[in-house]
């Protein structure tokens, strides 16, 4: 579908697609996933590299662990045909004997530091072992059909591979806008409006797509200037922020991020942290309100 802006007048003004070249495309959203896990994704990750030298020889653009312990491999490309996926299968090959320490050896901080930031995204007192199988998520523009029949039978029969396609555009005054759209591959047992497990993982769907803070202010769950609190009573520290109009968490220090996870990891000034764990609303945990949307959502589905 054609998306504009409505412009004085009720004119329409056209946003332009922006296609650019595969080099360019793959870098700038490849930064832009990096520094925005969860708003591309859905959930929280622990960044352990982008491009690193593994062991088969390759570079996946982005290897992460998610708070199950999956090592969770990353590729973006602008358009994908049977080459790219033949590539993130070769990438999988290498993730499902992934140990730890080869996953401190390319920790993007520095090897020495890997268990310590490990254990505190997971909260525990000793590292977690890597769960199998690994995850798989392509970040695409766009990709072939043939292709795309060969995702969708690897996802019917439970291989843990996602898709995601993301466009950019630019509108008159050069302001740029980026598209995530929904996960062009999911299993077809999925439900839209359930909290669903798969693969040691939690999915929380809402129309298709994963639940977003300004899904609870919607709901009327959250409002807008409504404080939130994340208490850390083993370091003794406390953290504010609030909400805004828009959905976003704006810190005490006026930083304002759209991820709960982001804004959580800004806070502490650390590497990692699911921030709907992390922080809370009179009380309630951000991951609990999310809950109680997708339960309503059922319940009246099922009415």
């Amino acid at each position: 579908m054609a998306l504009f802006e409505i412009g004085d007048g009720n004119g329409l003004v056209p946003f332009r697609h922006l296609k650019g070249g595969t080099e360019l495309y793959e870098r700038e959203i490849e930064s832009l996933v990096w520094d925005n896990l969860d708003d591309f994704l859905g959930g929280s990750l622990f960044r352990v590299a982008r491009q690193p030298q593994i062991g088969s020889g390759g570079r996946p653009d982005i290897v992460g662990l998610d708070a199950a312990a999956h090592v969770v491999v990353i590729e973006i490309k602008r358009d994908v045909d049977r080459r790219q996926l033949a590539q993130l299968l070769e990438y999988a090959g290498w993730a499902r004997s992934a140990g730890l320490d080869e996953l401190a050896r390319i920790y993007h901080l520095g090897a020495h530091r890997f268990f310590e930031d490990w254990q505190e995204f997971t909260e525990s007192q000793v590292p977690l072992t890597i769960s199998r199988p690994p995850r798989l998520v392509l970040v695409a523009r766009e990709f072939h059909g043939r292709t795309a029949g060969a995702f969708e039978y690897l996802a019917e029969n439970r291989v843990p591979i996602e898709v995601v396609e993301v466009s950019l555009y630019e509108d008159e005054q050069q302001r740029r806008f980026v598209d995530v759209g929904l996960d062009a591959v999911e299993p077809q047992d999925e439900p839209s409006g359930a909290v669903l497990e798969r693969d040691g993982r939690v999915h929380t769907l809402l129309g298709g797509r994963r639940v977003r803070m300004v899904d609870l202010l919607d709901a009327g769950l959250l409002s807008p200037g409504q404080e939130l609190i994340w208490e850390r009573p083993r370091l003794g520290e406390i953290y504010r922020a609030h909400v805004t109009d828009n959905g976003s968490i704006r810190l005490e220090d006026g930083r304002t991020f759209s991820s709960p996870s982001t804004a959580a990891t800004k806070a502490a000034d650390i590497p990692a942290y699911d921030g709907w764990l992390a922080w809370k609303a009179d009380g309630v945990l951000l991951k609990d309100l999310r809950n109680q949307l997708v339960q309503a959502v059922e319940t009246d589905d099922s009415t």
